[in-house]
This record gives structure tokens, sequence and C-alpha cells, in this order.
């Protein structure tokens, strides 16, 4: 809501507030503003009003952040930030421009100051929808945003943080080398697609290494698709062989893959990513980074209304540390605890 001075309303604005007179309600909220409404208003000598705004009208908490001001502010600065991104690297394949890592760094420090907290910035990124073209450019800032906010959770040092925010926008030039319909199939890949694809990390490393870049960006570029358990690609490195910046890289390009919309699907909630996620946490990750990384997620999701599959509605309440991803809920005078209630899931955030 905000605040209306009586003689600055506009026709079709919508009352905040009861306007109470003598104790008895005399304009209910939700009335529309028009001229009888600013006679009797004038009338009650009422300086002043509250409006409802767009957000207070919004149904779930999506459609909530999508109407509000702010994000409005943060989609015209994505907007821009993204366009000097792609001349970037655009002059990096094309003309061979090193990148100015200064420029970088103010592009993520632009749309992730330290101010903005992370459910916050999570849920821009989960609604922002790029045109198709500019979907791979996309991708690999907002890997870089998450690639901040990480380094901020994991306490790392600035110049850490800086080198880890460079790998996120960094590590995935390589795709821009192979075909994009290919890239963003919406189908699965066939095997020589996907042999196709899997040659992005050397091309990105070897088209990085002629220049005098850091050599954990080169190795976050070149490793990002490694797991812990020697599965992944293109070495099949195993966890103390793989450079800790590319274990990072990696969950924050898992976790971005899954929770960003794409022009063919819908992003997927958090909930069910982390469900996803923990089936092969202890052998594909990290640990301790993917530990960290998930409970930073699941404490900023507290006091969300979500849907479960038993059409309940309900807040968020409580985290279980030993079972994430499955919350204690309460809906009405019901507390449903679904790491006891296995049968029932977080269907959407609302």
């Amino acid at each position: 809501m905000k605040t209306v001075v009586t003689a600055s309303l506009e026709d079709g604005m919508l009352l905040g507030e009861d306007i109470v007179v003598a104790g008895k309600v005399a304009i209910k909220k939700g009335t529309k503003v028009d001229s009888l409404i600013k006679q009797k208003l004038q009338a009650f000598k009422l300086m002043t009003v509250e409006i409802l705004e767009a957000e207070d009208l919004a149904n779930t908490y999506y459609e909530k952040i999508r109407v509000s001001d702010a994000f409005k502010k943060f989609q015209l600065d994505y907007t821009a930030n993204l366009a000097a991104y792609k001349v970037a690297v655009d002059s990096f394949i094309y003309k061979k421009v090193p990148f100015r890592f200064e420029d970088l760094k103010a592009i993520a420090d632009a749309l992730c100051p330290r101010t903005i907290s992370g459910k916050r910035l999570f849920s821009y990124i989960n609604i922002l929808l790029p045109e198709e073209g500019d979907m791979s450019y996309a991708h690999g800032m907002n890997v870089a945003l998450i690639c901040k906010k990480m380094g901020e959770w994991f306490k790392l040092p600035p110049e850490d943080c800086d080198t880890l925010v460079y790998s996120g926008f960094l590590y995935d030039i390589g795709k821009f080398m192979l075909p994009q319909d290919i890239i963003w199939k919406p189908d699965k890949l066939n095997k020589m697609e996907f042999d196709l694809v899997k040659t992005h990390a050397y091309y990105g490393y070897h088209m990085l290494k002629k220049f005098n870049i850091n050599e954990h960006i080169l190795n976050a570029t070149l490793m990002h698709h490694e797991r812990c358990d020697g599965s992944g690609y293109p070495q099949g490195l195993q966890r103390d062989e793989i450079d800790n910046f590319a274990k990072i890289v990696a969950i924050a390009d898992v976790y971005e893959a899954m929770t960003s919309a794409r022009t063919y699907r819908a992003p997927m909630n958090p909930y069910k990513v982390i469900e996803i996620i923990k089936v092969d946490m202890f052998q594909k990750y990290d640990f301790a980074y993917i530990s960290t990384f998930l409970n930073h997620i699941l404490d900023e999701l507290i006091g969300n209304m979500v849907t479960l599959s038993n059409g309940m509605q309900g807040e968020v309440i409580m985290n279980n540390p030993s079972v994430l991803g499955r919350p204690v809920v309460k809906c009405e005078d019901t507390i449903i605890d679904l790491a006891q209630e296995k049968s029932i899931n977080i269907l959407a955030i609302v």
C-alpha cells in the first residue's frame, strides 16, 4: 500500500483501509475512488488515505514480486546490464577482445548488491524470461549473480568472491561455439548431440587460456561438469582433483538451469529442485558446499505460502535439517511435518 494525499487521489484507485467515522465504517476497504468518494473524504477532513497497489492485489508470491516496483527496477537494470554483457561476450568470441574484469564486477555489483537477500535475488531470476536468442547470455549472467551470493554465504575473502563471480561469467563461454538449437533443445539430446555439447568445456578452456586469466577461472571453465564421484566430464575427475571454484560453479549452474524460466517450460519450484539435487548430493557434489548452499536456500524460504499435493495450502514455519526440502507446514490449525508425511509434497510456492 501507499499513502496518498487526499487532494491527489485519482479515479480508479482502490482504498487500502476502511474509513471509520464516529466509530462506524463509512467507506469500505477496496472501494474504487470516484468523484463522490473524493467529496466524502474531503468532508471527513482526511489529509491522507492508504491506497492499494498492484502488489497488494496479486494472489501469489511470484505475482506480487512480478508487479512490485522493486522488480520492475531490477528488470530494467538487468536488461541494460545483459546488453553490456552480450557486447563483452561477442567481442571476445568474434574479435578476440579480452574481457574487462572491472566491467564484469560492475555488472554483478549493480544487480546483486550486498543489501539484496538471496530470497529476493533468486525470485527475480526465477521469473525473468529472456528472449530466446539471449538465453545463453542470461544463463551466464544469472550464474555469476548466484556465485556472488554464494561467495557471501561461504564467507570467502573479497578477492576470491570476485574470482568466483568472474568464473560464473566465463565458465560456459565454450557453448557459444556450438549450435544454439542443440544447446537449448527442449527434448533429450541423442548421443551425437550430447557428445558435441560436452566439447564446450574444452572449447572454453582453450579460448580463455590464450589470455592472462586466473587459473581458478580456467579450471571452472574446464571442470564445471566434473562430479566428485568421477561420473562427470570431460576428464572424469574425482573429489580433490576438481578445483573448488569449479565445484561451486557446478552447483550454481545446475540450480539456475532448473529454477529459471525457459521459452519451452516453466521454472521448477525450489523445493522440487532440492528434492532432485539431494539424491546425488553426497556422491556428485562437494558436501560442504552443497549442504551450505541448500540450507541457505531453505532458510530464506521460511514464511512462504505453499500448495501441497493433498490440496491444502499453508505457511512454511520450520525446516528439517536432517531431511532437506521437507519442511514443517502450518495449514490453518493443522501442522504437517513433511519429513514424516512422505506421501505429501510441495507443488508450488504461492
